[in-house]
């Protein structure tokens, strides 16, 4: 029998580390289609669909498991601030990263964006291939019940692509609080960014590969390639940012990465969210996917790839310990050699 009709795809336990007065039963949210601020939205009615994970428990209860667990580690970073990561090879490295993985595909959002991809992949394919179905095919769109059950349970298959990942805490001592939204990993490469090469840059094999993701409005966890950067001037834990600019942009790709959704504490104002819209709103729906054939004599190889988001992002905390320009123009490295082997 079905017990869990509600699931929630941002949890809540996570959502009320942006409560307002931190008391868990309300939140600031900004709906981007209706420009909507509301100061106190209920907490509990926020970011869950009606059966998202299937008619059943199974998967809902195994996420649900993997989040008590999970929730532990939060506490204790955000209230008892006991600022360590788990060490890079312990088992709650494991669940860390396993769960940020999770969260990033098991969105709406990413849903629409495996569908999207889905889609302007086979018109390319029939457009290439088959030019004679090209005139009545050029319109049909692929569907499927449910794409965000499909992204999260081949999801599963990924988290081996986020090893050889360092991860320290961003503490911010700023005026400006982080916000979060209904899509809150942000996948990143400022090392190809400054390389001018956004190609296949977000991709989890992708040198250079950085993910921020907020835990609170005053701390972010950080995923990053050490062999690219230095994070914080070689702090063991954790580095700090006292610029506003610095936390406007990291709220920007909030704004940009997100479905229709913002979300954060009572010190956000609506005069700030506007900024922040007028900053950062016209970069929304702006990422291309890529599906190009290269001739290889007799045959021909579909090539896909991605060109996501990128603003210029300037971190003080990131330093490139590599020289960007070596990688201008070329296909993106892997980041390590046992993913072209996996």
């Amino acid at each position: 029998m079905v017990k869990k009709k509600k699931h929630h795809y941002i949890p809540r336990f996570y959502l009320k580390r942006f409560s307002n007065n931190n008391e868990g039963k309300f939140l600031g949210l900004y709906n981007l289609n209706n420009k909507k601020f509301i100061q106190n939205a209920p907490l509990k009615s926020q970011a869950y669909e009606n059966f998202l994970y299937g008619e059943d428990d199974e998967i809902e209860n195994a996420l649900a498991e993997m989040e008590s667990n999970v929730a532990r580690m939060f506490y204790y970073w955000t209230e008892e601030k006991l600022l360590y990561p788990p060490p890079i090879e312990s088992n709650g490295f494991k669940l860390l990263k396993r769960f940020i993985l999770y969260q990033a595909f098991r969105t709406p959002k990413s849903g629409n964006d495996i569908m999207e991809r889905l889609n302007q992949g086979m018109k390319a394919v029939v457009k290439e291939l088959r030019p004679d179905l090209w005139k009545n095919m050029k319109d049909a769109v692929l569907e499927h019940k449910n794409p965000v059950l499909l992204g999260l349970i081949h999801s599963i298959e990924y988290e081996h692509l986020l090893d050889f990942l360092d991860c320290k805490f961003l503490v911010n001592l700023s005026l400006l609080p982080f916000i979060t939204s209904d899509a809150p990993v942000i996948i990143y490469n400022q090392l190809m960014e400054q390389a001018g090469n956004y190609k296949g840059a977000t991709g989890l094999v992708a040198k250079g590969l950085q993910i921020f993701y907020p835990i609170n409005p005053r701390l972010m966890i950080c995923l990053y390639d050490s062999s690219v950067y230095d994070f914080g001037n070689g702090c063991n834990n954790c580095c700090s940012t006292e610029s506003i600019e610095e936390v406007h942009q990291l709220n920007g790709l909030q704004l940009i990465n997100s479905k229709s959704q913002l979300f954060f504490d009572d010190l956000i104002s609506e005069e700030y969210i506007i900024e922040l819209c007028k900053h950062f709103e016209k970069y929304r729906g702006t990422s291309k996917n890529i599906h190009q054939f290269i001739n290889m004599g007799t045959r021909k190889l579909l090539y896909m790839s991605s060109e996501d988001i990128h603003i210029n992002l300037k971190l003080d905390c990131f330093k490139l310990k590599v020289d960007s320009n070596k990688f201008k123009n070329n296909i993106v490295p892997l980041r390590h050699t046992s993913f072209a082997t996996k």
